[in-house]
């Protein structure tokens, strides 16, 4: 089995860029993981489960936890994902859930880079659909929480700017190259 790389993490409220961004990364030939929320929800959704951040959220973390373990090691040459397992923390404290304990003592280090690039709520794209539901008032309180759970757990937080998807890619690869330089 090959190697598992560490992951670069592209986070963010829904809907406010980071799917976009990991498929023109994947344009460049950049290999990514894709976010595995979005997923789990449309086949809780087909399947007529209720695994859904707004419905059974402890259910959704579960599903969310091994699915993302899964894509780790069927895709262990990727170099970024579309969130993190720090968001599900995040996700089940902000529903007031509890946090499983394979959650709980998962070893973020061995799988993620300290460096989270992060893309803030923006009205000018977020757009509501049958797996975005929410309001773009709760994508700020959303993403308050997901910034300090990523600064609790010592990642350093890189604002992406509201600007072209193709100016946020060249906005990564040279914060790539200032990180590595």
């Amino acid at each position: 089995m090959a190697e598992i790389k560490k992951k670069y993490i592209i986070s963010g409220a829904p809907g406010s860029g980071k799917s976009t961004l990991i498929n023109a990364l994947e344009e460049k030939g950049i290999q990514c993981l894709n976010e595995v929320s979005r997923d789990i929800i449309i086949a809780e959704q087909n399947s007529g489960n209720n695994g859904m951040p707004w419905g059974n959220m402890e259910r959704f973390a579960r599903l969310v936890f091994d699915e993302t373990l899964i894509r780790f090691k069927k895709q262990p040459e990727s170099l970024f994902c579309d969130r993190s397992l720090i968001d599900t923390m995040a996700y089940l404290e902000f529903a007031d859930k509890p946090i499983f304990e394979d959650l709980k003592n998962f070893d973020f280090n061995q799988y993620y880079h300290p460096v989270v690039f992060f893309a803030l709520p923006w009205s000018h794209i977020y757009i509501k659909d049958p797996q975005r539901p929410e309001s773009f008032e709760y994508q700020w309180s959303l993403s308050n929480k997901l910034i300090a759970y990523y600064k609790n757990h010592n990642f350093k937080i890189v604002y992406l700017p509201f600007t072209s998807v193709q100016l946020r890619v060249d906005f990564i690869i040279n914060n790539l190259k200032d990180i590595y330089c």
